[in-house]
């Protein structure tokens, strides 16, 4: 999912954005950043530099391992910055790097033409606003001095290329009299969450027994409100869908194995639970999963491929992160622990249940990597978590 922030001069987009990331667990990246990067050096080709590993700009700027925000706000950077940007060349270049970096992830993108112009089918658009007067004032404390705010918006709305403009389909939020933190506020209420369901209702009523009886704790779990997800947890029992389904707030799609059909085909069907044909390329499944995270669903497969009761971990199959490679959705890997040896005859459960949560793992992170090697890579990290609990 993209969420475009576009603004003019002292609007706040920037610390927004970043803020609304924040909350709802989405990377952030300032396109302003990128224009200044390129502006300080002008030699180097984005892209490349973003295929190759050596430029970052999520979360501010690194390159070649050092953090260089703190350069790129120089005054005389953003003097250049400004010149640069007027040239198409430059604009496309950007426009590339920013394209390619949060193809199959989920990104809050601030600028002044993300939304009409860099991502015309983002998700979820804004305008930021203020009074000219507030926004000359907040400029004049990020730079420490006087701004003369009307030249900058009659620079910006007029340029010929990309002006500054609300896209057509923009929400545009006045700040003029609110905080940073209402301002976020104002901007969450617009974004859209999925409608309840079956499943939904039934986490709501029957969750809360779940997590209490098997004594569920959980660390480190992000927002996941919002935006496409691929959840990959490891898997001891038949009970563990049930504990992770219970400490998730929106309608989760699993992915299970087709032989379940012949016992729980109904139940399946009610449940958003679509099954693959193991040991197969099941272009079928393989369809519905990618429109899903094309929905921005949150979707579940257990790597493995099945149960491995005994607390063992067994390899990842390399076929279920094709998505990740395939820049279709961020991983999220989970490690489950405390049911191994407990199937669903079992009513009395022997340990208690902690789920962990790890870092998401972004497309653009694994550039380059096969499919076998980001199974490595994620199990690697899974085992570690399992150990830890």
């Amino acid at each position: 999912m993209i969420i475009a922030i576009d603004g003019l001069a002292g609007s706040g987009k920037t610390s927004a954005g970043r803020l609304l990331a924040n909350r709802i667990g989405f990377r952030f990246i300032s396109s302003g950043l990128l224009y200044r990067f390129k502006a300080l050096k002008p030699e180097l080709d984005l892209v490349e530099e973003v295929k190759q590993g050596r430029l970052r700009i999520e979360n501010g700027v690194m390159w070649s391992n050092s953090d260089v925000t703190a350069d790129l706000m120089a005054e005389g950077v953003g003097e250049k910055a400004s010149q640069i940007a007027l040239s198409v060349e430059v604009r496309e270049q950007v426009n590339a790097a920013l394209r390619f970096v949060t193809e199959g992830g989920n990104y809050v993108v601030e600028g002044r033409d993300i939304g009409s112009v860099v991502f015309p089918k983002a998700a979820v658009k804004f305008f930021l606003t203020a009074d000219p007067h507030v926004r000359a004032m907040r400029r004049e404390n990020q730079v420490g001095s006087g701004v003369a705010i009307a030249d900058r918006d009659r620079r910006d709305t007029s340029r010929p290329v990309a002006p500054a403009r609300p896209a057509a389909d923009a929400t545009i939020v006045d700040n003029t009299n609110l905080s940073l933190e209402q301002t976020v506020d104002a901007l969450v209420k617009h974004i859209p969450r999925e409608r309840p369901d079956l499943q939904r209702f039934l986490a709501a009523v029957i969750g809360p027994a779940i997590k209490s009886f098997f004594r569920v704790t959980v660390t480190n779990k992000p927002p996941l409100e919002y935006g496409r997800w691929l959840l990959t947890p490891n898997h001891t029992s038949g009970w563990d869908a049930f504990c992770l389904a219970a400490t998730l707030t929106r309608p989760t799609h699993f992915v299970a194995k087709s032989e379940l059909k012949s016992s729980l085909g109904p139940l399946l069907g009610l449940l958003d639970v679509m099954t693959i044909v193991r040991g197969t390329p099941d272009i079928t499944a393989i369809k519905k999963v990618a429109r899903l995270l094309g929905s921005e669903k949150l979707v579940v497969i257990y790597p493995e491929g099945h149960r491995y009761r005994d607390g063992n971990m067994g390899p990842f199959k390399s076929g279920a992160f094709y998505f990740l490679r395939k820049r279709m959705a961020p991983v999220v890997p989970v490690a489950i622990r405390g049911l191994e040896k407990i199937s669903f005859a079992d009513i009395v459960p022997r340990r208690r249940v902690r789920i962990k949560f790890l870092d998401p793992i972004f497309p653009i992170d694994v550039v380059g990597l096969t499919e076998e090697e980001i199974a490595e890579l994620v199990r690697a990290r899974v085992l570690a978590a399992y150990e830890s609990l």
